[in-house]
Parts: C-alpha cells; sequence; structure tokens
C-alpha cells in the first residue's frame, strides 16, 4: 500500500497586509500585502489524502516519512515567504537558539534566515549588519540610546543576489525589493528601529532584547551566474537549510532519498512535476512540499525555481 506521504502536498499560501508592503501578491487587494506565507507548518494542504489538514498536523503525525532522517524533533523546521518590499521594513534582529529560549521560553526556536532576491529596483539597498570596528559595547549603547542607525551597514543588491542572515545579524530590507526568504520556524523579531513611524498595535520596538541579542556581525552578499538548464545551483546553506535554484528548460532531477523533505518554489514559467507515474503542474509562485518517503522525481518545462530543504 503506498504511504500517505508519498505525494507531494500542495499548500495555500498564506497573504499578510503589512504597512510596508506592495501590490506583486496581491493587486487586487484593497490594502498593501507584504508577505506571503507558502511553506510553513500553519499552511492548509489542498487535495490528496491529507486535504484540508495543515503541513504541521501532517509532519506531527508522519515525521519520519515527511521530514527524513535529518530532521530533529517532529516540527516541520523551516518557513519559506515571498516579500514584496513598497518601503523600508522595520530595522530588526532575530535571536538564536539559545536567546530564543531564554527571552521567549521553551519551545521556541532562533531564525537564522536567508534571502535570495526576485527583483530589485535600480538604486534598491538593505541593511546587513553593522559598519566596520563597531564594538559590541559600542552597538548595545547606539541600540538602547536610539542611536543604531549611526552604525548599520547599507549595502545595494540587484536581482539574483543571495543572502545569508545568521541570527543576532541586525538588517532591514529596503524598498523596491520583491524576494524569497527561507528560515527557522520562527516567528520572533525584536525591533530595533521603525523609520519614525507612528507606534502602532504590533510594532513596539524591543530595545532591550535587540541589545542582548545583536552581534556587529556583517552578512555577505553572494552573486552567481544563473544556472545552465536542468541544472540545480546552491546558493547558500547552513545548519538548519540549504537552499537551491533549479533552471528548467531540461529535465531537473531530484530524490528526497528518504533524508530530508524539499520545498520548492515555481518563480517563473511552468513547471511539470512527475513521481512514481503521476504528475502536477505548477504555475508561477506555486509551492509544493515533496516528502522524505517521496523518493526520485523529476520537473519539466520551461521555469525558474527554487528547493529548500534539511543540510
Amino acid at each position: 500500500m503506498t504511504s500517505p506521504t508519498a505525494a507531494p502536498l500542495v499548500l495555500q499560501a498564506r497573504l499578510s497586509e503589512r504597512v510596508w508592503g506592495g501590490r506583486r501578491l496581491a493587486p487586487e487587494a484593497g490594502a498593501p500585502v507584504g508577505e506571503a506565507w507558502v511553506v510553513y507548518e500553519g499552511n492548509v494542504v489542498e487535495g490528496g489524502p491529507h486535504a484540508g489538514r495543515t503541513l504541521g498536523e501532517v509532519s506531527a503525525e508522519h515525521p519520519g516519512e515527511m521530514l527524513g532522517t535529518r530532521a530533529q524533533g517532529t516540527r516541520f523546521p523551516l518557513l519559506i515567504k515571498l516579500l514584496d518590499c513598497a518601503e523600508w521594513l522595520s530595522v530588526q534582529v532575530h535571536p538564536d537558539d539559545g536567546q530564543a529560549r531564554d527571552l521567549a521560553g521553551e519551545g521556541h526556536l532562533g531564525k537564522t534566515e536567508a534571502w535570495h532576491l526576485l527583483d530589485a529596483e535600480p538604486g534598491a539597498e538593505l541593511i546587513a549588519g553593522v559598519r566596520p570596528g563597531t564594538g559590541a559595547d559600542e552597538l548595545r549603547a547606539a541600540i538602547l540610546e536610539g542611536r543604531v542607525m549611526d552604525h548599520a551597514h547599507r549595502q545595494p543588491v540587484s536581482a539574483g543576489d543571495t543572502v545569508l542572515m545568521p541570527a543576532g545579524t541586525l538588517h532591514a530590507l529596503g524598498p523596491g525589493l520583491f524576494l524569497y526568504e527561507v528560515q527557522q520556524t520562527s516567528d520572533l523579531t525584536y525591533r530595533v528601529y521603525d523609520w519614525d513611524r507612528p507606534p502602532s498595535a504590533g510594532r513596539a520596538l524591543h530595545l532591550r532584547e535587540s541589545a542582548l541579542v545583536t552581534t556587529n556581525a556583517q552578512a555577505a552578499v553572494e552573486r552567481s551566474h544563473p544556472p545552465r538548464a536542468g541544472e540545480a545551483q546552491e546558493l547558500t546553506r547552513c545548519d538548519y537549510f540549504v537552499l537551491e535554484r533549479l533552471a528548467g528548460g531540461e529535465a531537473v532531477m531530484g530524490d528526497t532519498r528518504g533524508e530530508s523533505f524539499h520545498a520548492v518554489t515555481v518563480l517563473s514559467g511552468e513547471a511539470r512535476l512527475t513521481w512514481q507515474g503521476e504528475d502536477v503542474t505548477l504555475g508561477a509562485l506555486d509551492s509544493v512540499v515533496l516528502p522524505a518517503a517521496l523518493g526520485p522525481y523529476r520537473l519539466e518545462g520551461e521555469f525558474a525555481a527554487l528547493r529548500s530543504r534539511l543540510p
């Protein structure tokens, strides 16, 4: 009998309005939408034996088949978003695993993340770390005194750039960016500065917490040429995830091998996903989770996609 987790899980994205959001993710929406949570534990599965259940529920019930041998625990470990930035996001920092437990309690995870820029308007930039020579004590004082922008490191970026953002790194996304973000399953965010926006519900500053977790590290912007047709190109990796770029035109082969799920998001074009004699077609911005038990699969068509998995 075929395992109920030996088939891809197509997920319903969750859209979130943000004061800094744009119009790319939901042009018809009345308010700006900044985020689409396309792969996370609260996503509802569309179709198949798990239709109507959440990704987190399926993972908890079938951890070995769903997550694979490289996973720790039964919680789905990654959160993947698409972000549309029409204005600056708050300058913020995320804790690591130990700091998350100390500040928020047991069961909370840290938040290391990576960005891959899908589009960037001319002159677009982001904040990634602090200026060279800024010491830890100096940075903590600047945060508590409201002077963090004196030390923030701004970097110009372009479409195709990738940034690995370790927990504890000061950061912010700027206007004119559209990007894919993969991170640990965590929503712990400590805001340091919010561009003098008026205080509102859910946008408080967290100066004490930020001063406790921020380091003076700088995040490097990595640039790479697009992969050739039929290739999978590694963009970045860390202890929590591997991020790869896939190029169609020729078949892209994959195999979960029972080791890790694969989360695939189509960026452009159309991809035909085939496994065990079955297939499904994915369009632009569609996301699917391939359980660790799935085994070999292939993606065909004219498309560009990103794939995240456990290292």
